[in-house]
This record gives structure tokens, C-alpha cells and sequence, in this order.
């Protein structure tokens, strides 16, 4: 399956990104979302602040969106620099700042898309260069809260390495989410030594073929 993969650009194209986010979300997690609020036990969830577009003839099949600043994981998950700053101590990554975060977020699929392999793909494309350090003047480090079924299948099959910081907190928002089986967490990506060089360096926009980003048939 050979796809477009291109950043938002414009107020249509955000809106197309939003209309799917927003269904999807509705839908199976009874959320909503808001510019200028939030309430997690409400299930009011901030919108993004940039968003990608994966497109198969000119429809949108697939988008992610990226919170630039108030990252979820810190504003709701309470995960504070000391914490990010061991991790970086560990890895031997001390050159990164622990404050200067961005987080990938809200990566959908849409539902007559699913089972064609797009899930890894669009984490993978969402973590290029071109799009996760958009307008940044030096490389941010990467967070996001997930279960630990999507990061260890989804995230890591795509072929990135997370780095758990810690359990993500109960709220009413995840109640259709998360289980005690399949809890969440909060995790963190080096982006130059986490994230494989087939997805940081690629080039956006530009036309792929799924299977060959994945390494399917290598």
C-alpha cells in the first residue's frame, strides 16, 4: 500500500486531521475536546497543536498529532525534569535538556483502514524529524502515555525504543482505555538513539509504500 504522508498545513487540513480524532475518540472513548479547556474526569481533552495526514487517494486514512508545549504527560501525568533527567543520567544523554519535551498524540486510524499495518506506520512517520521537531531550534526529547500493550506492540514492532518513567495516573478520561490487565504508563524517546533512522530522517511531504517503511520482506 503506497500512501502521502504530509504535515497539516492550513485551517481545512486541521480540520479534516480534527473531524477523525475527534469521531474516533467519540465513538470508542465517549471524549471530547477543547481549545481552550480541559477536564480529564469530564473526558475533555486539549486539542493538539500540529497535526500529520496520512492520505491514499487523496482521503485521509490516517492522522497524529503533536502537543509542541504542555506536554500530557507532565500537565496530567506528573512526570516533572528530575524524573526525565535520571532517565537521561542512565542513557548516558545528559547533552539533552529534561524541559524541553513534545509528546506524539491521538495517532488514529481510520476504521475501514485498520488491519493493513497503518498502526506502525503512522507511529513510525509520526516520529520523523520533519514533523516531531517542526520549528524546533534544537531536538526535543519525545513523551507519551500509552498502555503498555500499544507501546511494547505498536511502538517498539515499529522498531523505537521506550523508555518507561513511570505509571500513568487513574483518570475517568481512560475508563474505556485501560485496564488493570493493561495498564498505562509514561514513556520517554531519545529521539537521535530511540528512534531508527528510517523514520527520524524522513523526508515530508513524500509518497511510501507501508510495507517497505515497516521492513516487511527484508
Amino acid at each position: 500500500m503506497r500512501v502521502t504522508v504530509r504535515v497539516a498545513t492550513g485551517h481545512a487540513d486541521v480540520l479534516r486531521c480534527q473531524a477523525l480524532i475527534a469521531e474516533t475518540y467519540n465513538r470508542e472513548y465517549e471524549v471530547v475536546f477543547s481549545d481552550d479547556r480541559y477536564d480529564l474526569d469530564a473526558k475533555i481533552e486539549p486539542w493538539p497543536h500540529r497535526y500529520l495526514m496520512v492520505l491514499s487517494a487523496g482521503e485521509l486514512v490516517a492522522t497524529a498529532g503533536l502537543y509542541v508545549r504542555d506536554t500530557y504527560v507532565g500537565r496530567f501525568g506528573g512526570v516533572g525534569p528530575a524524573e526525565i533527567a535520571a532517565i537521561l543520567e542512565e542513557a548516558g544523554a545528559v547533552d539533552h535538556e529534561p524541559t524541553r519535551l513534545r509528546e506524539v498524540t491521538k495517532l488514529v486510524v481510520r476504521p475501514d483502514h485498520r488491519g493493513r499495518r497503518l498502526g506502525r506506520f503512522l507511529v513510525g512517520v509520526a516520529h520523523a524529524r520533519a514533523f516531531c521537531q517542526i520549528d524546533a531550534e534544537v531536538p526535543h526529547l519525545l513523551v507519551f502515555c500509552a498502555r503498555r500493550s500499544i507501546a511494547e506492540g505498536v511502538h517498539e514492532g515499529a522498531g523505537l525504543r521506550t523508555r518507561t518513567i513511570k505509571p500513568f495516573p487513574l483518570y475517568r478520561v481512560h475508563e474505556l482505555y485501560r485496564s488493570e490487565e493493561d495498564p498505562m504508563d509514561s514513556r520517554l524517546i531519545i529521539p537521535a538513539r530511540d528512534i531508527p533512522a528510517r523514520w527520524y530522517d524522513l523526508d515530508l511531504p513524500g509518497e511510501y509504500d507501508v510495507g517497505e517503511l515497516l521492513g516487511e520482506g527484508r
